[in-house]
């Protein structure tokens, strides 16, 4: 009867020990899985967040720099240089796209970003991309007349007058 309960406590113990290991394995990778979880978070986040806040405006720059470029074109190659140009600029927008999510994504918590994407899917963050994107261009002219006074006023200063 006493090896039987020698054996069940030798028993016993390799079981809690085990257990203890899995324990202390579990409480070292903890941190490595939530930091890795946060990360994977805050990347699909900083995607979101982009992609609300920041597409809008990259993809009306960039279409507009494209019309710009097919207008300078005969009017028979004009279809054909926009389709070439659209094809062409989608890796650079997915790019630039990559960009700005892993500086975003660096740049704020998970937490940030929860509330970056819920302002930028409010009616309030929708209209302010909307209201920038549509600026008349009376107001675009504006602004870059202040950005030329600068880069004049920029421009002097290195020449010493």
């Amino acid at each position: 009867m006493r090896t039987v309960f020698s054996r069940l406590a030798v028993s016993s113990l390799a079981v809690s020990s085990l257990v203890m290991s899995w324990l202390v394995v579990a409480a070292l990778l903890s941190p490595v899985t939530a930091v890795a979880e946060e990360g994977a978070d805050a990347a699909a986040l900083a995607r979101q967040m982009v992609k609300l806040a920041v597409a809008p405006g990259m993809e009306s720059r960039i279409d507009r720099m494209i019309a710009q470029a097919v207008e300078k074109q005969p009017a028979d190659r004009q279809a054909e240089v926009r389709a070439e140009l659209l094809k062409a600029s989608a890796g650079i927008r997915e790019d630039l796209m990559a960009t700005f999510a892993a500086y975003y994504a660096k740049a704020f918590t998970p937490a940030e970003l929860k509330g970056l994407v819920a302002f930028y899917q409010s009616p309030l963050g929708l209209k302010a991309v909307q209201v920038e994107e549509n600026k008349p261009a009376e107001v675009n002219a504006a602004i870059q007349q202040q950005i030329m006074k600068l880069v004049m006023l920029l421009n002097m200063s290195g020449t010493g007058k």
